[in-house]
């Protein structure tokens, strides 16, 4: 009897390690496809941040040249001997201005069109969404046109307001949905305990959704800092942001692919910082209300 139990413990003990290490297996198989996942979305933008470390004579080589010493040359000639420094400054005055403004008016907006009898409401909700889905090229004009007579082109002021365009629908109607899944329930126990209207939605409604406010600011922030077109026409050389300004390196005798792509790095770097920084309120923005019990 003994001697079956030991038998019975070795082969279950066999089995044990034969699921854990296949348990092994597929944790490092996992790991190992992650990463491989990971490398192939990032290598368009490694490539970029490594032709920005590359001379003009290894960038243009026909082979490609895979080992070669870093320079700083091209970060030096577009952000200091240009003075190209200062567009990171005017994105980020026009994106942080143009999220700031959005979410104050949208915010409160999104939450009258979650919780108010508006008489139409859905046709004037759709109607402000087809702003979002409306191409910029069909805005230009009739802004730029507008932002003249009002004396406004060159400033900050017109990128700003013609951002808003795309993302203010962008705010109201995703933060409605966030809205939507509180329960009106707690409107009416906030307003119960003292509270009025305003006071309720500060109060009891708005901690809710702090991470979706978060997720919301962060992509409008990436919306407004990679926009070309109203950049381009609408601001000067003293207000333009830093992605309309891309194009002036294109040169009659040739791109300047090593500027070009320092400077890319350079201004994906604040978003992607940003990102990082604020990725638990992302994930937790983006996943909010999509477990209901």
């Amino acid at each position: 009897m003994n001697a079956e139990t030991t038998q019975e413990t070795i082969v279950l003990d066999a089995r044990q390690r034969r699921i854990l290490l296949g348990r092994r297996l597929m944790r490092w198989l996992y790991y190992l496809l992650t990463a491989l996942i990971v490398m192939l979305f990032l290598f368009p933008w490694l490539w970029v941040f490594s032709l920005g470390f590359k001379t003009r004579s290894e960038i243009l080589s026909p082979t490609i040249v895979w080992i070669w010493k870093p320079t700083l040359v091209n970060f030096y000639e577009v952000l200091i001997a240009k003075g190209y420094w200062r567009l990171i400054i005017n994105s980020l005055i026009v994106a942080v201005s143009t999220v700031t403004l959005c979410i104050v008016i949208g915010v409160p907006t999104a939450y009258a069109f979650s919780r108010f009898p508006i008489p139409g409401k859905e046709s004037w909700f759709y109607m402000i969404l087809t702003f979002r889905m409306a191409p910029a090229v069909v805005l230009a004009l009739p802004l730029y046109i507008l932002f003249a007579r009002a004396k406004l082109l060159g400033t900050y002021f017109a990128p700003i307001l013609a951002h808003c365009t795309f993302t203010l629908p962008f705010v109201i109607w995703l933060m409605r949905s966030f809205f939507d899944d509180i329960p009106k329930e707690i409107d009416a126990a906030a307003m119960t305990d003292g509270y009025s209207r305003a006071g309720a939605f500060f109060h009891a409604i708005l901690p809710l959704v702090k991470s979706g406010i978060v997720a919301v600011a962060l992509f409008s922030i990436i919306f407004s800092w990679n926009e070309f077109l109203y950049g381009l026409i609408l601001t000067s050389d003293a207000t333009r942001p830093v992605a309309s300004q891309i194009p002036s390196l294109i040169r009659p005798h040739g791109t300047l692919w090593g500027e070009v792509c320092a400077l890319a790095t350079t201004a994906s770097l604040p978003v992607a910082f940003l990102i990082f920084a604020l990725q638990r309120q992302l994930v937790r923005g983006l996943s909010f209300g999509a477990v209901k019990g």
